[in-house]
């Protein structure tokens, strides 16, 4: 209940936001593949189905292998990948859009209509719960993971800026944070995380990840979990004598190819580009990977070329033979004996039996300063604490659940999840019930708002001197006392009128 006390305050600091506001239809469904659902402000709610219009607002949530196709009133289109949540908060022909990704991962593509606003202003802002991206091309995706705190962009075609929110910012200004912010070029991946007070800097995404990731448009999974080892692996620059060597010798030969190629190797397309810049750079908060660095894009997990990395003057990046791959979907495949978990941990394991061994530390320093993954330094492996349930029950700790029992938990999960969604619908049914009281009672007794309100960021304006607020009451026998949810939020106003004027 006290979840739901939550989710109450949260809709009535929404209504605030969107008061006076009617909601306007924005984007239609184009295509829908597996379960998605969505949640309307005006308390509607419902699987997401082809032809489906949907409001400035709304809230869209897509389950494991599904997919949603969306496209808006300016002909722009926006793919919804697994495991998504997203809201549209505002969306127009005139101005720029802005969608919150609350997780997950989309692929949009901004039509060139749009492109004809203000060229150096955003046509449409990106966000998550720690970076914005303002959007002025035309091709990219954006993925953010709550569990790992990552937010990832890569772009395809046309041009956008990346910042990290910071304490501080205002949020009513988008355009001023995106500004300050990292310029992606096509081809570039940069991540914002805990890690970094920045986002990365552009770096060029391996080339072989990035035509297949180009290529997904629809959020395709592959089968491969891992790169398989190839029988015959000779990196790029050595020989086939030179590979025949023992390892030892092997990583020597490598260590010093790199020694050589670090200081001479530049990006051999368009303006010269120093040679800091392919091998990567750490200067203070400005952090860059080397060229044909690899993304885990689920978790937001960067995995640069070290020092067993020969660069390819043909496509201007370090490629690296020992650092895994990609599938033909695009997706990161660790090299054999490594994995990565939905916690963003590069793991390394037994082959044999799958134990966790330890955490591989991936450092993003310049080329010649990253061991590659098989000698990286790897720490102690903590698993992640298991959701305390009560007891197990006697003669099930290890022994699989009965089957029966196993439909019943998913009966009650069943159960258990309608009564949540049709709460969250009474709860947008209140809110637009407190916005029409409160807007009403407030008019006649005060007035217009003193203040306009800003839909981007959900601020009630002020109210008069002697204006109290009651939560909704609800259930709680916390210290042995009871109080019962009454379904309704009170908003009291006292208002003292000025004098007349003689």
């Amino acid at each position: 209940m006290k979840k739901l006390l939550v989710l109450s305050l949260v809709a009535v600091m929404s209504f605030f936001a969107f008061s006076g506001q009617k909601s306007k239809k924005v984007a239609i469904v184009k295509v829908v593949k597996g379960k998605a659902s969505m949640l309307a402000l005006d308390g509607s709610a419902g699987a997401i189905k082809k032809g489906m219009w949907l409001t400035e607002g709304a809230i869209i949530k897509t389950s494991a292998r599904s997919f949603v196709r969306l496209s808006f009133i300016d002909k722009s289109s926006m793919n919804i990948g697994p495991k998504s949540e997203l809201k549209i908060e505002k969306f127009s022909k005139s101005e720029a859009g802005v969608i919150n990704l609350l997780t997950g991962k989309i692929r949009s593509k901004v039509t060139k209509d749009y492109l004809k606003m203000d060229k150096d202003k955003s046509k449409l802002f990106v966000k998550s719960r720690n970076a914005v991206m303002g959007v002025r091309g035309t091709d990219f995706m954006f993925t953010a993971n709550k569990k790992t705190g990552s937010t990832t962009t890569v772009l395809f075609e046309g041009s956008i800026v990346f910042n990290k929110f910071k304490k501080g910012d205002n949020l009513r200004n988008l355009e001023g944070i995106v500004s300050q912010g990292r310029k992606i070029k096509p081809g570039e991946v940069s991540v914002v995380n805990r890690k970094f007070a920045k986002p990365t800097v552009g770096a060029k995404l391996s080339s072989r990840q990035f035509n297949q990731l180009n290529k997904n448009k629809n959020f395709e999974v592959s089968a491969k979990t891992e790169q398989t080892k190839s029988k015959s692996m000779v990196p790029p620059g050595l020989s086939g004598n030179v590979v025949a060597n023992d390892n030892a010798s092997l990583k020597d030969e490598i260590k010093k190819l790199i020694k050589v190629d670090v200081k001479d190797r530049v990006i051999a397309e368009g303006d010269q580009v120093k040679p800091e810049v392919a091998n990567g750079f750490v200067h203070g908060d400005d952090v860059k990977p080397a060229d044909g660095v690899q993304i885990h894009i689920d978790t937001g997990t960067l995995i640069p070329p070290g020092l067993d990395s020969t660069f390819d003057k043909n496509v201007g990046e370090w490629v690296s033979a020992t650092n895994g791959g990609s599938s033909s979907n695009g997706e990161y495949l660790p090299p054999q004996g490594f994995q990565i978990n939905e916690e963003g941990q590069f793991l390394k394991v037994d082959i044999e039996t799958g134990a966790v061994k330890g955490v591989v530390v991936l450092e993003i320093k310049p080329v010649d300063q990253v061991k590659p993954i098989d000698l990286a330094p790897v720490m102690k492996y903590i698993p992640p604490k298991e959701p305390v349930n009560g007891p197990v029950p006697a003669g099930m700790k290890d022994s699989p659940m009965d089957p029966a029992m196993d439909s019943t938990m998913d009966s009650t999960m069943n159960e258990f999840n309608q009564s949540f969604d049709a709460t969250m619908q009474e709860e947008f049914m209140i809110e637009e019930q407190i916005k029409q009281e409160f807007t009403q009672h407030y008019r006649d007794n005060v007035g217009d708002f003193p203040v306009a309100v800003d839909p981007d960021v959900f601020d009630m304006p002020p109210l008069p001197v002697g204006t109290s607020f009651v939560p909704p009451t609800h259930t709680d026998t916390t210290g042995g006392t009871t109080t019962t949810n009454t379904g309704r939020t009170k908003v009291n106003i006292k208002v003292n009128k000025p004098a007349a004027n003689n």
